[in-house]
């Protein structure tokens, strides 16, 4: 990599020619980043932008220690495919990640390996940060597997609804009647963020959109639901609240005390500016063992509460009760 202090040359219409200096400016505010590395000593020299990636202030740094910094799950792939860069003379791109949990960076690793690649002992390549670009596809798989999710839950919802709705009825009109409205219901709890969201209706209290959500339950197990009036949310939150009470509710329906009768409390508040929720239920009878939360549900939850919300949550099961916790800054 030559000098980053290139001299001044005249250019053909004798007025400066770049430098080193004005062309990495220029990339830099694209995200590129400079870089070169020896195989064979092992080492990497790093322009400031790289410096930044890799949240290091030296010029000159070890390859294994760089390697320490790669996301665990991203370390032995990109390794091979580094090692692979230094002999084999074809352009290549791979993407890995720098730093662990949200606050991970995207790199995309991009250059011409072997020979071709080389300036002097120097391999010498760029890192792109495709980090937005990356969060975006995140973002874009999750939607679609939330929908499909949904949906499948929706039909779940709708068979417990109707079980929940045949032990009480009497005749076919007043079964027809009562399921009708309870979808209704359902229907109002599913839309409430967009509506909220759409009028800018200010705040929306906890208390009201749990009642909501679970209003299509009543009669299939003993609800409490007590949430101070301190726990409200903002417009471009509620969705993300609506989504966590409608698939404990859904998981309930399927598994728990909406399903088969019991009991459910739903508590919550704000105390030292942190929201407090906290959902316990037991069943009345035994049930469909329940999962310890590997499936997509469980993913959604902690992508709301905790990359949305920036909280976290427990979630405990123990025979037939279950008992969920989750703490959030408050609105």
């Amino acid at each position: 990599m030559r000098s980053e202090t290139l001299e001044t040359e005249a250019g053909p219409t004798g007025g400066e020619a770049w430098t080193l200096a004005n062309f990495s400016e220029i990339i830099h505010r694209g995200g590129v980043g400079l870089w070169a590395w020896v195989p064979e000593r092992r080492l990497a020299r790093l322009d400031a932008l790289c410096r930044e990636f890799w949240g290091t202030t030296e010029t000159f740094v070890g390859i294994d220690e760089l390697f320490s910094r790669v996301n665990a799950e991203d370390r032995a792939p990109m390794m091979d495919a580094w090692a692979a860069s230094a002999t084999n003379p074809q352009p290549y791109s791979f993407d890995f990640r720098i730093g662990e949990g949200i606050g991970a960076r995207w790199i995309s690793a991009r250059g011409v390996g072997g020979d071709a690649g080389r300036v002097g002992d120097w391999l010498h390549a760029i890192f792109l940060d495709v980090t937005e670009r990356k969060r975006a596809e995140e973002a874009e798989k999750l939607l679609t597997a939330e929908l499909a999710h949904r949906v499948s839950n929706m039909f779940s919802v709708a068979r417990a609804l109707t079980n929940i709705v045949a032990r009480e009825a009497t005749s076919v009109p007043g079964f027809t009647e009562d399921l009708s409205r309870r979808f209704t219901v359902l229907h109002e709890a599913t839309t409430l963020a967009i509506r909220s969201r759409k009028l800018d209706a200010g705040t929306v209290p906890l208390q009201d959109l749990a009642e909501r959500i679970l209003a299509p339950y009543r009669d299939g197990a003993e609800i409490r639901i007590a949430i101070g009036d301190d726990a409200v949310v903002t417009p471009d939150r509620v969705n993300d609240y609506a989504m966590i009470f409608h698939e404990l509710a859904t998981n309930s329906a399927k598994y728990g005390c909406l399903s088969c009768g019991g009991a459910l409390t739903l508590n919550g508040g704000v105390a030292s500016r942190v929201l407090s929720l906290t959902w316990k239920e037991t069943v009345a009878q035994a049930v469909e063992a329940r999962s310890e939360g590997s499936g997509f549900g469980s993913r959604l939850l902690r992508q709301t509460i905790e990359r949305s919300l920036g909280g976290r949550f427990n979630r405990v099961i123990d025979g037939n009760s279950l008992h969920f916790e989750m703490t959030v800054p408050a609105a």
